[in-house]
């Protein structure tokens, strides 16, 4: 509660923001970590500062800052329209309702445009995760346990991890290639974000960047390279090596139990996970654990041959799909649920339905006029 109210103007159910230098005609960034600012920051200089957000891992990488960034940047905006069209209501009662606006945004940008590109539509089918084409969702079910299971947080949804390119790229307004970084360049060193332009080269150049395959490799970048000091080229640490050690800190069992517990498919035979597995990961597990139940969950998680239509394996995806059909029909808040005291009216939900990632990103950055439809698919001419 702290921290929300740290980052709120407390006027007219703003957000604190910074201008970018003396450029009123860009929108305002971030606001900046004053308090404790070396925490999970490079700073070349004592004046240069890192970002300040709801969530501290907003400088953890240049991406993240950039998304922080635009939905502060549109929480302002809604805010701004909401105090036009009510100016007798107060600061937290815009705040409140721009919030549930915003909340209703995300989650209808995930189950509609990311879920089905992750997982496919067969998968989006069989777990409910569908979206209501018009009216109320009635299926909240009080007795569907929506927090965040263990497997899902410290395993199957850090499968991003294998998508992740060596380079982040910028582009202009046209969508031209402008410039580059290698991802060690832009952790916890979010300061060219302070720069006329960056956030928008940034944002057009995540929409027309490819992802890596998914498989068992990872970039060096985040396994030799992570959060690695400017001034101390052998600080970095290992990201598939954090993986599989917070699993094992946190008790989670391994790759076969958690086949079992999806119903797949399960073997105690090494000659046997050629069939879930590609032919060198089994050769490599088989030289490293005893057991083929000993094999850790995010690594095999990775490896796993991908289900049809789907971007990750049949254990993935069945661990993302229960717990997003669960955060679904077991949260009372779910933005269709309606019933309820907080339930959006039926023409507000018509106006969030119209919402994309690429409406969002057109709304919040400086200068970006063209823009594909589905943000998170290659533009044709990159097909």
């Amino acid at each position: 509660m702290r921290t929300a109210d740290s980052l709120r103007t407390l006027e007219g159910g703003l957000m604190k923001t910074i201008p970018i230098g003396k450029d009123i005609s860009l929108k305002p960034l971030l606001p900046q970590k004053t308090v404790q600012p070396d925490d999970g920051c490079f700073r070349p200089t004592q004046n240069d500062y890192c970002f300040l957000a709801g969530d501290n891992r907003v400088n953890e990488n240049v991406g993240l800052g950039v998304l922080h960034t635009l939905l502060v940047r549109e929480h302002n905006r809604i805010a701004t329209e909401l105090s036009k069209i009510n100016p007798y209501w107060d600061d937290e009662t815009i705040y409140q309702e721009t919030r549930n606006i915003l909340a209703a945004i995300v989650q209808h940008i995930t189950y509609n445009e990311f879920l089905p590109q992750l997982l496919g539509d067969k998968i989006i089918e069989k777990y409910n995760l569908s979206l209501q084409s018009r009216g109320f969702s009635y299926d909240y079910d009080r007795d569907v346990d929506a927090t965040v299971p263990y497997a899902f947080a410290m395993a199957a949804y850090r499968f991003g991890h294998s998508l992740l390119p060596d380079k982040m790229e910028k582009r202009s307004s046209s969508h031209h290639l402008i410039g580059e970084k290698i991802l060690r360049e832009v952790m916890q060193n979010p300061h060219e974000l302070y720069r006329p332009g960056a956030i928008d080269a940034y944002t057009l150049g995540m929409v027309n960047q490819l992802s890596q395959a998914m498989d068992s490799a990872v970039t060096e970048e985040v396994t030799n390279h992570l959060f690695e000091e400017p001034i101390n080229k052998l600080s970095g640490r290992d990201l598939a090596a954090t993986n599989l050690q917070r699993a094992r800190e946190h008790g989670i069992p391994g790759y076969l139990a958690y086949r079992k517990w999806c119903g797949l498919e399960i073997t105690n035979s090494w000659d046997d996970l050629w069939k879930l597995l590609p032919n060198y990961t089994v050769h490599l597990y088989r030289s490293i654990y005893r057991n083929p139940e000993d094999i850790d969950l995010w690594s095999a998680g990775i490896s796993e041959n991908l289900a049809p239509g789907s971007m990750v394996g049949p254990l993935f995806t069945c661990l993302i799909a229960s717990t997003f059909r669960n955060l679904k029909i077991g949260d009372r808040f779910w933005y269709e649920n309606g019933g309820f005291r907080n339930s959006f009216t039926r023409s507000q939900l018509n106006e969030i339905r119209k919402y994309t990632l690429s409406r969002l990103l057109c709304n919040t950055g400086d200068n970006i006029y063209t823009i594909q439809r589905l943000a998170m698919l290659m533009p044709d001419h990159e097909r």
